[in-house]
This record gives structure tokens, sequence and C-alpha cells, in this order.
């Protein structure tokens, strides 16, 4: 990643201006064609990772930069409570430490991760931040959980939460472990079952504890 002191004030100015988010409807056509558009390049972000008159050959600078324009667009979808996101927004314009921890905490993890899915998570649960719905240390701790989170997982876990499992009879043991291990979702044991080759199954109720609710709630 380029220098933060370069990167994080071109990444708020891109996410808090509604105008830039419009623009990133374009992500779509992949990454060679954001390059190419004159309208993204436009975008502070995009201007800053590629440069002027320059091309993104790094795999891991285009990864990130598309990770970037996905968080900035997932982030400005839906109502946006505009008192709100100016308070934040004059908290970090006013408070250079702040802005590089809290921004510079969201691009180091967009910067190790490869899924949509999880950049979007991370947009949703970050905006719930600024919003005020979680504060700083239950954001981290969200951000943790998502980094950690097996994608095949994530179906699991909201299933769980909604109530069409629960117990692990309907799913993979393994699975409901790694979620176990997470601490998104609780178990207790509710049967034994021995086989005749003397191998046995424990069976065990699952349910999602607080700290899943909080998760659900926040990244969806």
């Amino acid at each position: 990643m380029r220098d933060m002191s370069e990167i994080i004030p071109s990444f708020e100015i891109s996410l808090f201006e509604p105008t830039f988010s419009n623009a990133i409807d374009y992500i779509e056509l992949g990454i060679d064609s954001i390059i190419d558009n004159e309208t993204i390049k436009g975008i502070p972000i995009v201007s800053t990772v590629v440069g002027i008159g320059k091309t993104v050959y790094n795999i891991r600078e285009r990864i990130l930069l598309k990770n970037m324009l996905t968080f900035i667009k997932e982030f400005n979808k839906g109502q946006i409570e505009q008192e709100k996101l100016e308070k934040y927004r004059k908290s970090i314009d006013e408070d250079k430490v702040k802005a590089e921890k809290e921004l510079g905490r969201v691009l180091v993890i967009l910067d190790k991760t490869i899924d949509d899915i999880k950049t979007k998570m991370l947009a949703n649960s970050f905006r719930a931040y600024v919003f005020g719905q979680i504060d700083w240390e239950q954001f981290c701790e969200v951000t943790e959980a998502i980094n950690r989170l097996f994608i095949s997982d994530i179906a699991l876990l909201y299933k769980i939460e909604g109530g069409q499992v629960t117990d692990t009879k309907h799913c993979a043991i393994y699975q409901a472990d790694r979620l176990i291990s997470l601490g998104l979702v609780n178990n207790a044991m509710k049967s034994m079952i021995i086989s005749n080759n003397s191998n046995s199954r424990t069976e065990r109720y699952l349910s999602i504890n607080e700290f899943g609710k909080m998760f659900c709630k926040v990244t969806k």
C-alpha cells in the first residue's frame, strides 16, 4: 500500500462526497474499464492509486482499488444520516491522528481482503460506527471477526440468526465450530448418537449470542 499520509485524505474525500459514490456504478465493468474511464479517474482515491498517466499493473494495488471503490459504493447505499456523517467527518478533519487510526484501519483491512462480500460487510459495519450504532471497540471486534470468518460460513451464520438452523443436525459440525470459535454462536449438547461401528456423533443446539446478533445487524 502507498504512504498512508497520501492515501487517507483522498480516501476520505472519495468516501464522503456523494457525487463520487454515484460515479462508482462503473465498478461492475471491471478494473480495467474503471482505470480507463475518465469519470472514474476524477475520483480522488483513483487518481491517487493510479497516478496521472499511469496504469495499475500491480495485482495488489488493483485489488485494493477495486475494494476501496466497492467499499465507498456500499457505504453510501440506502439512507444516509447526513448530520451524523458531517459530525464524524468534522471529527477526523480536526483530528488527523483519529483519521489515520480509523480510516487507516479500514484501508489495512481492505488491503488484505479479496472477497467483495467481506468488503461490503466492512462498509456496512463502518457505516454503523459512523452513525453511532456501535462504538469504536465494537467496530474493531466486528472487523476482526470479518477478517477471520470463512466465506462459506456466512450463510450459515445468518441462518442460525434467523432460526432456520437450530442444531448441528442441519449443518456441518466443523462449520458450526468455526462460528463458535469466533464468539458469534453458542452451543449446548443436544444428544449423542452411537453407531454400530462404535463411532459416535454429538448433536448440539446452536444459538446466536449477543455479539453474533450485533455482528449480523451491522454487517448486512
